[in-house]
C-alpha cells in the first residue's frame, strides 16, 4: 500500500462510488503508485458491479487521475497496470475550465467558492466547536430537499467519532442503499469503529453498507407461499362448497 496514494485520493473532489474505487486501487498501489488489481477485487472491495467499475476507471482515465502503463500483469497477462497520477488535485468536468473563465458554448462560469473551502477532506484535522451536535437538523434537512450548502453550518451531513461523511457521499449512499436506514447504520458503524477502528473506514463502511443492503433485498424478493390445507380436497375436482 502506498501511503503518498491513499493520502493523495482521500484529498480528491469525487463522488462516493469513484473515490470508493480510487481508494481500493490505492490501497494497492506500490511505491511507484501502480497497481493491478483484478475486476473481481474491485467487485470485492466496493460492491459495484463490473460494468459500473468500467465505467468509473475510464472516466478516471479521461480525467488524468489515473493512466494505462501499457504493461499487463497476472497468470494471464491480461490485467492492466494502473498509474495513479499523484499530484492530480482534482477531476475535471468535461466541459468546465478554470473558475471565471468562459466554456466551449460561450458561457461564463462561476467560481464554486465552496470546491476550494472543501477541498481538504477528512483525513485533515478540523478546527469545529467540540460541541456541535453530531447530524444537525439543518444537515438532515439539506440531504433530504438537496438545499445549497450555502446555508449550512456544518460540512458533514454525518459527523461520529470516526465516520465523518459529507454532504455528496450522504447523498451517493442513499442511492447506494436505498433499503437501509442510512443513518441508524452509520451509527452503529461508528460505534463499532470507535472499538476497532479499521484501516480504512470508508471502505469497510461502504463494504458492510453494501451487504446490509443485498440482505434487505433479499429480504424484500422472498415471498411467503401459501400453506397447502391436505385435509382439504375440494380443489382437486374444482368443487366450491
Amino acid at each position: 500500500m502506498s501511503r503518498a496514494a491513499t493520502d493523495w485520493a482521500w484529498n480528491l473532489e469525487l463522488s462516493s462510488a469513484p473515490k470508493l474505487l480510487m481508494l481500493s486501487l490505492a490501497d494497492r498501489a506500490d511505491e511507484m503508485h501502480c497497481c493491478y488489481p483484478s475486476i473481481q477485487r474491485l467487485v470485492k472491495d466496493t460492491g459495484m458491479d463490473r460494468k459500473t467499475i468500467g465505467k468509473w476507471i475510464n472516466q478516471m482515465m479521461e480525467d488524468g487521475l489515473i493512466s494505462d502503463t501499457g504493461e499487463r500483469k497476472g497468470r494471464t497477462k491480461q490485467i492492466r497496470v494502473l498509474q495513479l497520477n499523484i499530484g492530480i488535485e482534482q477531476a475535471q468536468k468535461r466541459n468546465s475550465t478554470k473558475n471565471g473563465t468562459c466554456t466551449k458554448n460561450g458561457h461564463e462560469t462561476i467560481p464554486n467558492l465552496d470546491a476550494k473551502r472543501s477541498q481538504k477532506r477528512d483525513i485533515e484535522s478540523v478546527n469545529e466547536p467540540v460541541n456541535e451536535p453530531l447530524n444537525t437538523q439543518a444537515a438532515k434537512a439539506a440531504c433530504a430537499i438537496g438545499v445549497n450548502n450555502h446555508h449550512i453550518t456544518s460540512r458533514y451531513a454525518f459527523e461520529g467519532n470516526v465516520i465523518r461523511l459529507n454532504h455528496n457521499d450522504y447523498r451517493s449512499w442513499m442511492n447506494l442503499y436505498p433499503l437501509i436506514d442510512l443513518n441508524y447504520e452509520l451509527q452503529r458503524l461508528d460505534i463499532e469503529f470507535t472499538h476497532e477502528k479499521p484501516k480504512n473506514w470508508f471502505i469497510t463502511a461502504s463494504q458492510k453498507l453494501s451487504y446490509q443492503n443485498k440482505q434487505a433485498a433479499a429480504r424484500t424478493r422472498s415471498v411467503t407461499k401459501p400453506k397447502l390445507d391436505l385435509n382439504n380436497t375440494d380443489w382437486i375436482y374444482g368443487v366450491e362448497l
